[in-house]
């Protein structure tokens, strides 16, 4: 039966995605897919503060809004807060990706004529609509699903260009950090680090490939945040490499990645920064599996991980601590096969 939604109908469409980074950046191409069918609509992403600084790269994007859940809108006046801008503003259709509860009070309490998520979120009988939640597909495609009432589902791509405009100001940083490096057309970029330190693959590793890559005339480039820095300075001071762990925010650590011929990462949302703007990537899996739908999608991208583990996976993110005591699906896994693969794709 066809669809009676369009959703050329609703004019501002509002959606929330205030889960980790990673899940955050898959969404960009949620907002590309809709904006490419409907140009004339205003979208409002509602996300928390960790990724603000990549919002206004993202065109598809016409008001980012900043849902401090953990501080400044915290509790129930901060979900009012939002919900009462979001319906102010007239935000008539809601997308929500994230199945938290607060997420499904946002959507509820803003009042809008249409609101959709997935079967498994909280409180999901607050929504107008719910679809599956589709298990063993990349978290883009589950995305998409909650394009499915629309007429236009039919329509959308799987891998849209997302539109980003770097600012001048923004490269002319970049550029400073990396000094003569910024010119050549032979960097690679590394990220050891993982918000859960089970999803780190040994630094001794990222060492050993760093050192390699070097000896092949690579300009390597270490990536991160604050947390980062120590094992980014280890490497750094073996090497060589350009630190910029801690020294950049996302949107400049995304340029960093766009400029890259090769990004080499664990799973986590580094790997989803060089998706959105197509760098090779060969990421390493861990506790995880590939399966739980965040894998790279960028062209020639490679994953490593140790496939002989009946303890894998161990969790949906992993842990800080392997509950086995012997992190085998990391440590086991060989700097020379993550070489050898950085060095197939990189040919």
């Amino acid at each position: 039966m066809k669809s009676k939604f369009k959703i050329t109908e609703y004019d501002k469409i509002g959606i929330i995605n205030t889960a980790f980074i990673g899940d955050i950046v898959i969404s960009f191409f949620l907002a590309q897919n809709i904006k490419n069918l409907h140009h004339d609509c205003k979208i409002y992403f509602v996300t928390n503060p960790k990724v603000q600084d990549l919002l206004p790269l993202v065109q598809a994007i016409d008001f980012p809004v900043v849902f401090d859940k953990r501080n400044r809108h915290k509790g129930v006046k901060g979900i009012l807060k939002i919900a009462n801008f979001l319906r102010e503003e007239g935000v008539k259709l809601i997308l929500a990706p994230h199945r938290s509860l607060r997420t499904t009070l946002v959507s509820f309490l803003s009042k809008p004529k249409l609101s959709v998520s997935y079967s498994t979120s909280t409180l999901r009988f607050l929504y107008k609509k719910v679809v599956p939640y589709l298990y063993k597909v990349h978290e883009i495609y589950r995305n998409y699903q909650l394009l499915s009432i629309f007429e236009e589902y039919e329509k959308i791509e799987p891998l849209p260009n997302v539109e980003l405009d770097f600012p001048n100001v923004l490269i002319a940083r970049v550029q400073n950090l990396l000094g003569e490096t910024f010119a050549k057309n032979d960097l690679v970029t590394i990220s050891p680090g993982s918000v859960w330190k089970t999803k780190r693959w040994r630094s001794d590793g990222f060492l050993f490939v760093a050192k390699e890559l070097f000896k092949m005339n690579k300009q390597v480039v270490l990536v991160g945040g604050k947390e980062d820095i120590e094992i980014c300075d280890e490497i750094s001071r073996e090497t060589g490499a350009i630190n910029l762990a801690g020294k950049t925010n996302l949107a400049e650590s995304l340029y960093v990645i766009k400029m890259s011929k090769l990004l080499i990462t664990n799973d986590s949302s580094p790997t989803h920064l060089a998706s959105l703007v197509k760098c090779p990537t060969v990421t390493i899996f861990g506790p995880t599996i590939p399966e739980f739908g965040f894998y790279p999608l960028s062209p020639k991208s490679q994953i490593i991980q140790n496939e002989n583990l009946d303890c894998k996976p161990c969790s949906i993110h992993g842990y800080n601590q392997c509950p086995l005591k012997h992190h085998k699906c990391m440590n086991e896994i060989p700097p020379e096969r993550v070489l050898n693969i950085a060095i197939e794709v990189l040919s």
